[in-house]
């Protein structure tokens, strides 16, 4: 048989794709980004509770996307301990917790109470945290959250660990 050169270049292009198609296939599947995490929704007090405790459990180090959505930006973090208060961004908070590298935390909101006032709201709430599955602390956060018209964003966290002389009183506790 007689290749004319368009039917060579046609031989020549079949054979090019078939040989590359699988290794541009391969590259394509290793440079996709991964999907989205799915956040839980924030549209109400008791899911924002929620989603902050979602956000905050799992591996020390795990990627914080879910976190940074219910905070705002410039949201200020502080916690108070004997030296006083340590106002912490949410890189800083992330950077802290990450050093624990994959150990698992946990944190649950034991109790929370709150007061609304058209768009704000405060949260009085009460935490156990656990790392390694030890317990780490107890303690109380006070919560800044603003509604956005469909999600509650946090724009401050003030929370204290209970310790020897400061016990959580009973009526913060389940």
């Amino acid at each position: 048989m007689h290749y004319t050169p368009t039917m060579r270049s046609l031989v020549l292009i079949l054979a090019c794709t078939a040989t590359f198609s699988p290794i541009h296939a391969q590259m394509q599947a290793q440079t996709k980004t991964p999907a989205p995490v799915a956040c839980p929704p924030a549209a109400t007090l008791d899911q924002l509770i929620t989603a902050i405790d979602d956000a905050i459990s799992g591996p020390a180090n795990k990627d914080r996307a879910c976190f940074r959505q219910i905070l705002l930006p410039n949201v200020r973090l502080i916690p108070v301990g004997a030296t006083g208060p340590h106002v912490l961004t949410i890189d800083d908070w992330i950077a802290a917790v990450a050093k624990n590298n994959d150990a698992i935390v946990t944190e649950h909101q034991l109790k929370y109470q709150s007061e609304t006032f058209g768009h704000i709201a405060h949260l009085w709430s009460t935490y156990a945290t656990t790392l390694a599955g030890k317990p780490l602390a107890r303690g109380i956060n006070s919560i800044q959250a603003v509604y956005d018209g469909q999600s509650w964003h946090i724009i401050e966290i003030l929370w204290q660990a209970e310790n020897a002389t400061e016990k959580i009183p009973a009526q913060y506790l389940p």
